[in-house]
């Protein structure tokens, strides 16, 4: 399987940008693969994707680049920038906010979250490092791919927002409930 080189370190892929025919031809068979393997309920079953229709979910795999990583691969690391977001279509990506120089495993992300679009829309890189806690299989949406969703299928580019904000709404009254419950212990004890 042919390598693309990604935060200094080989992962395996099969959307090699070689030349725009290839390449679409490539992410083509790569998306009708996977939808033909798993079928649309399956992706359109995935929190990032529910709600989009047939057509939306087929474009987002057709012009993702959908890539594979072993356990303990690394998807991105600390400070690399933040100009895509990753849907999670098999495994678990594990991530560790960098503080201090520290890495803190703070979350697991399952199929169908994503990860990584705080990032983007937030215009700054990455606050830690991400790797796959076991075989994964994950579709990268760029900025350019999350744009052409807009203009090609409007209404699904605010569905996608939707879940993407209940998403990070979800993540922060996660993050509000451990905070008091550090609050709570420290008056406690």
């Amino acid at each position: 399987m042919p390598m693309k080189r990604t935060s200094g370190k080989c992962i395996k892929t099969r959307n090699i940008q070689r030349n725009a025919d290839l390449d679409n031809k490539v992410k083509s068979v790569i998306g009708s693969e996977l939808l033909e393997q798993y079928g649309i309920d399956y992706f359109r079953g995935a929190s990032t994707l529910g709600a989009l229709t047939p057509d939306a979910v087929s474009y987002l795999l057709d012009n993702g680049n959908i890539f594979e990583l072993d356990k303990g691969e690394k998807l991105f690391s600390y400070d690399e920038p933040g100009d895509s977001f990753f849907v999670i279509l098999k495994g678990c990506i594990q991530f560790f906010k960098i503080r201090k120089n520290k890495a803190k495993h703070i979350r697991d992300y399952q199929f169908g979250q994503e990860i990584g679009s705080v990032a983007m829309i937030g215009l700054h890189g990455r606050v830690g490092d991400s790797i796959a806690g076991e075989d994964s299989i994950i579709l990268q949406v760029s900025c350019n791919v999350f744009h052409g969703l807009h203009e090609t299928f409007p209404t699904d580019f605010g569905i996608l927002l939707l879940n993407l904000s209940r998403e990070m709404a979800r993540r922060l009254r996660e993050s509000d409930d451990k905070l008091a419950d550090h609050k709570t212990d420290q008056s406690s004890g």
